[in-house]
C-alpha cells in the first residue's frame, strides 16, 4: 500500500515536472493591419495668371493724332494737272497723319464755292477747312462763319481778304496762309518777258489769262503790266482768256496769229494755255515766237528742256498740299510749331536757290511737280 502511494507520488511529480518543462502552445500573433498611409497630397503648382502689359498709348502728336481728322479742301476747279498734284500732296500727307481729305471744286463760280463751304459747316462732318478762294473778298463772310463754328481754317494759294498782296492770314482766326500772291508771280512773268524781248524793237507780246474773274489772275496781270511798263519796246498787242486749258489756248491763239502773225512773245498765267499756243504757232509755221509759261508743269519743263519755251515760272502744288494738311493737323492738336505765313515763291528747296523762274539753266535744280 505504501509502495502504491509512493508510485503515485512519483508519477504525479514527474507529471508536474513534464508540464513545467513543456512550453505552452504559442498563440499566432495578432493580425495587425498595416497603418493606412494616405498618399501625399500634392498641391497643384500655382500658376500665376499671365501678366498682360497695358497697351502703350503714345501721347497724341502731329504724326499720331488720337482720331481721324476730317479735312475739306475747297479749290477753284478740278480736272487739271495742277489741282491733281495739289490734292495728291494733301492726301499723301493726310495718310501719314491719320486724316482724310475731301475736295470740293467751285468751277470758277464764287457763289458755288461759298455754298459749298456753308454746306460743309452745316454738315459738321469736318474739323478743318482749306480754302483757295475764287473771289478773295466774297469768301470772307463764310470764312468767319466757319471760325465761329469752331473749325480750323487755313488759306491756300491765293490770299483771302481785301489785300491781294498780303501773305498774312485773314480774317482774324485763320491759323495760316500757304500760297503766293499774284503780285510776285506777275513780276516774275514780267521780268522773263523783258529778257525775252531784249534786242527786239518793237517786241509784240500776247498775254493769255486763265480766268478774268479770279482775284489772283487780276493781280498777276496788273503787276505784269507794271513790271514791263518801263520798257517802251514792249507792246501788249493781244489779251485773251483761255481758262487754264490747252485746247482753249490753242483756239484763241489760232485767231490771234491770223490777226497778227508778227507776235514775238506769248506769256500766260498757266502752262496748259501756252502749250496750246505753241501748237497753234507750230501749225501756222511761226517758229520764232518765244513762249513763257507759268506753273512749271512737267510738259512745260519738257518744253523748256527742248528749247520750245523760253521759261516757265514754277509752282509747287504737291508741296502746297502737304503743307496745308500738316498745318491744319498741327493746329487741331494744339501744336503751334507751324509757320502762319508761307510764301511758296521763296521755298528753296524745292525751288531753285535763285527763285522760281525755270530756264534751261535752272532745270537741273528743280523737279517739276505736276
Amino acid at each position: 500500500m505504501k509502495r502504491n502511494i509512493l508510485l503515485v507520488n512519483v508519477l504525479l511529480a514527474a507529471s508536474l515536472l513534464f508540464a513545467a518543462c513543456t512550453p505552452a502552445p504559442t498563440a499566432p500573433p495578432p493580425t495587425v493591419a498595416p497603418p493606412t498611409v494616405a498618399p501625399p497630397t500634392v498641391a497643384p503648382p500655382t500658376v500665376a495668371p499671365p501678366t498682360v502689359a497695358p497697351p502703350t498709348v503714345a501721347p497724341p502728336t502731329a504724326t499720331t493724332p488720337p482720331k481721324k481728322i476730317r479735312i475739306a479742301l475747297f479749290v477753284p476747279v478740278s480736272g487739271n494737272t495742277y489741282e491733281e498734284a495739289r490734292q495728291k500732296g494733301a492726301k499723301d500727307e493726310a495718310a501719314k497723319l491719320n486724316a482724310e481729305v475731301t475736295a470740293f471744286a467751285g468751277d470758277y463760280d464764287s457763289l458755288k464755292q461759298i455754298n459749298q463751304i456753308q454746306d460743309a459747316i452745316a454738315s459738321k462732318n469736318f474739323d478743318a477747312l482749306l480754302i483757295h478762294p475764287i473771289d478773295s473778298n466774297a469768301v470772307v463772310p463764310v470764312v468767319q462763319e466757319a471760325l465761329k463754328a469752331g473749325l480750323v481754317v487755313v488759306g491756300a494759294d491765293s490770299p483771302i481778304g481785301p489785300n491781294p498782296d498780303s501773305l498774312d492770314p485773314y480774317p482774324a482766326g485763320v491759323v495760316a496762309f500757304i500760297g503766293r500772291t499774284g503780285k510776285a508771280t506777275g513780276e516774275w512773268l514780267g521780268q522773263a518777258v523783258i529778257k525775252a524781248c531784249e534786242g527786239k524793237d518793237p517786241c509784240q507780246v500776247a498775254y493769255l489769262i486763265g480766268m478774268q474773274n479770279l482775284t489772283i489772275d487780276q493781280v498777276r496781270y496788273k503787276n505784269f503790266q507794271d513790271t514791263i511798263k518801263p520798257n517802251p519796246n514792249i507792246k501788249i498787242v493781244a489779251f485773251q482768256e483761255a481758262l487754264y486749258r490747252k485746247d482753249k489756248g490753242y483756239q484763241v491763239m489760232q485767231n490771234v496769229f491770223q490777226a497778227n502773225p508778227k507776235i514775238n512773245v506769248i506769256a500766260t498765267s498757266g502752262d496748259q494755255m501756252v502749250l496750246g499756243a505753241l501748237q497753234a504757232a507750230q501749225e501756222a509755221g511761226l517758229n520764232d515766237v518765244m513762249f513763257i509759261g507759268n506753273g512749271a508743269s512737267k510738259e512745260g519743263c519738257d518744253a523748256v528742256k527742248a528749247g520750245l519755251f523760253y521759261a516757265t515760272i514754277a509752282d509747287i502744288p504737291y508741296t502746297q498740299g502737304q503743307l496745308l494738311v500738316e498745318t491744319a493737323v498741327k493746329a487741331l492738336l494744339g501744336d503751334k510749331s507751324f509757320a502762319t505765313s508761307v510764301d511758296l515763291n521763296k521755298m528753296s528747296p524745292p525751288l531753285p536757290k535763285d527763285g522760281p523762274v525755270i530756264t534751261k539753266d535752272a532745270l537741273s535744280q528743280f523737279e517739276c511737280q505736276w
